[in-house]
């Protein structure tokens, strides 16, 4: 199991496209709240094997009163990317957009949209949105690296600009 940690970085998908192998996924899991209550950066777990998984299904489903049963997962064509956005504000809304493998590893962006100036006072709400994803089995080797979650923060207006 290999842990990830958000970068400072603005997320910029498009430089690395050219360079390198997009990744297609399937999302297993989403919710606007989960996992442990002290990851307050977005990080991530790429799971490899079925004692891992049992292990990130279990930190993703910590806050539930009753864990939904776990996904059979074949992990001879498939791996799985689990990813803890952090806190963020109640309005805002987070999802992963793209998954990039390259020589130096995996690169998962994600987006962040929230509430801008004009949206007014917002409800003091905070969530903490996980993703499980799925993907086809990749080289150990790339997985093995020190892979990156870039997230791109965009504000949205409520008002449009007169």
């Amino acid at each position: 199991m290999l842990l990830f940690m958000a970068s400072a970085s603005k997320a910029r998908p498009q430089q690395d496209l050219q360079q390198n192998e997009i990744i297609p996924f399937e999302t297993l899991v989403e919710y606007s709240y989960g996992g442990p209550p002290d990851i307050e950066n977005p990080t991530g777990y790429v799971v490899r094997n079925r004692r891992d998984w049992k292990r990130i299904w279990k930190l993703a489903h910590i806050p539930f009163a009753i864990k939904p049963p776990r996904p059979e997962i074949d992990f001879d064509s498939l791996t799985v990317l689990a990813v803890f956005h952090g806190y963020t504000g109640g309005s805002c809304t987070t999802s992963l957009t793209t998954i990039v493998k390259s020589e130096d590893g995996l690169q998962v962006y994600a987006k962040e949209s929230c509430p801008g100036r004009s949206c007014g006072p917002q409800p003091g709400n905070v969530l903490k949105p996980v993703e499980i994803v799925t993907f086809e089995k990749i080289e150990k080797s790339i997985s093995k690296k020190d892979p990156a979650v870039l997230v791109d923060l965009t504000f949205f207006e409520c008002n449009p600009p007169r």
